[in-house]
């Protein structure tokens, strides 16, 4: 089988769509559950207006939530991994501008490792690469997964 054909087979795309709604349904509970702490690692990044950074404190995780949902039930699969896409964008730039300033902080990406397993998780050149993966895994849900809300029989 050709890397296209397994990349664009339906049971990879669910297994794909199950396995990143599942990670950006984790990643948004903490900052869902404590918006105040994500507000401060929004502020750390320093990209935002000041004004701005509560709205997406709250915002963010919803948004994160609901997408990861969605593409666990197929429901506008291609779109929500449209929005996931560029937020995985708009992440890494972050990240990476960060970086080059030479500011390190919390990442706020996926807060439940360190309750789970005790990591803290500070913006690295491990993050870019993660975001790099998220975004090869999100790609294909984007090239060929469906748009539908409900599938006609």
């Amino acid at each position: 089988m050709k890397v296209g054909q397994l990349l664009s087979s339906s049971t990879t795309v669910t297994v794909l769509r199950v396995l990143v709604g599942a990670l950006f349904i984790l990643a948004a509970y903490p900052k869902i559950i404590n918006p105040v702490h994500f507000s401060a690692v929004i502020a750390e990044y320093q990209l935002l207006p000041e004004s701005f950074v509560p709205f997406v404190a709250i915002l963010l995780p919803w948004l994160e939530l609901l997408c990861g949902a969605m593409l666990i039930l197929n429901i506008y699969a291609r779109s929500n991994a449209l929005i996931l896409m560029v937020m995985l964008i708009i992440f890494t730039a972050g990240v990476t501008h960060n970086m080059l300033r030479g500011i390190i902080h919390d990442c706020g990406c996926f807060e439940f490792l360190s309750g789970w397993f005790g990591m803290q998780e500070e913006i690295s050149f491990s993050t870019i690469v993660r975001d790099i993966l998220l975004m090869l895994l999100v790609l294909p849900i984007l090239l060929y997964g469906t748009n539908v809300f409900f599938r006609k029989r």
